[in-house]
């Protein structure tokens, strides 16, 4: 029952996220929802289910504000979301998600070694950072938003990826 229940709730949020997707008019905007969405179908280690589901976002306004936005008032199990801007690499701190923005993608994998051990999902924005430690790297294919996913990187870092997730992604590594 509990896996039936688990599938039709990731479907129904693949349904949900693409139709809301095909409505954003933004990048911006298209990633929150996919960000959001991912904290559905990745699972953080006992420990990280407590206290405000933290998201953080470094190197970009934009994505900051939407995240922000899309995500003021909601919650990942029992846990707030809390979205807090990176400004500086040194900044970057203990927290669930962790967006770099394209222009900051040549310190991702600086940013690894610095987080390695608190357990973040790394998402990026320009091609190759999957090799530099990034989880999810966001792609635009047909003027459409989609995502690449090297799920090794995540499970280095001691988070469960759901198999719906993979099966989403453009491209698995």
């Amino acid at each position: 029952m509990k896996k039936l229940t688990l599938a039709f709730l990731s479907i129904f949020l693949v349904l949900f996220s693409l139709q809301t997707v095909k409505a954003q008019s933004t990048i911006g905007q298209a990633q929150a929802v996919f960000i959001y969405n991912f904290t559905r179908l990745i699972e953080w280690p006992a420990d990280y289910k407590t206290g405000d589901f933290i998201i953080g976002v470094y190197g970009s306004s934009d994505v900051f504000n939407e995240v922000k936005g899309f995500c003021n008032g909601k919650m990942v199990g029992a846990q707030p979301i809390t979205v807090t801007k990176f400004v500086k690499f040194e900044d970057i701190g203990k927290c669930h998600i962790v967006f770099v923005a394209f222009g900051k993608s040549k310190e991702i994998s600086t940013i690894t070694a610095k987080i390695s051990a608190n357990k973040t999902l790394i998402i990026s924005e320009k091609k190759g950072a999957l090799e530099d430690g990034s989880t999810i790297n966001f792609v635009v294919i047909e003027d459409k938003l989609k995502f690449e996913l090297k799920a090794g990187n995540g499970i280095k870092n001691g988070l469960k990826i759901h198999s719906n997730l993979e099966t989403m992604a453009v491209a698995k590594y």
